[in-house]
């Protein structure tokens, strides 16, 4: 069974808790309801179904679905779970290192899928994720918001960042060019 940390899994909690309006009452199953009724702990294993449909929920509502400001989501969280929890991931002006850290902890999170890196040069890589949910678009750019800001934290430079291979578009899996300068 796919599972994802509770430390992921604990933004999307907080939204859905916080909210009042019922706007997200049809985008859940009864099982994310009790999940979402229950404390929500940082070191714990929560269905990544249920991690999926509130995501979605609260993309939908709040986001509209908007790929760049999922983003920008990602690039928020980010820079407050490397932050904090995973602080000792972040290697300055090391990339390769990072990129060995930043793997780690995305393993942490996930109990599936995994995450490589090629380094093309010295201020360029090609990472891939592969073995993740091939359709979950949204949460994708959320893990490009992610990378960007974390590469930012370790190099202290100005990254940019572009996809190579979607696999919501087919292709065997996502791959995410990451430049920054020299």
């Amino acid at each position: 069974m796919r599972k994802v940390k509770g430390s992921i899994f604990i933004p999307w909690a907080k939204a859905l808790k916080a909210d009042k309006t019922g706007l997200y009452e049809g985008h859940l199953t009864q099982e994310d309801k009790e999940i979402l009724s229950g404390l929500i702990l940082p070191s714990s294993w929560y269905s990544f179904e249920t991690y999926k449909n509130c995501f979605n929920a609260v993309s939908k509502v709040f986001a509209q679905n908007n790929p760049e400001t999922i983003r920008e989501w990602g690039r928020e969280y980010s820079n407050q779970i490397m932050g904090s929890v995973y602080k000792r991931a972040i290697k300055e002006g090391d990339p390769k290192l990072a990129m060995e850290h930043f793997a780690f902890v995305f393993k942490s999170m996930f109990n599936f899928a995994k995450v490589s890196t090629e380094f093309v040069s010295d201020n360029e890589m090609i990472v891939s994720i592969e073995e993740y949910d091939p359709d979950f678009e949204l949460c994708y750019h959320l893990f490009r918001g992610w990378l960007e800001k974390f590469i930012e934290l370790c190099l202290n430079k100005t990254v940019q960042t572009e996809f190579l291979q979607k696999t919501w578009e087919g292709a065997p899996l996502t791959q995410i060019k990451v430049t920054w300068d020299a």
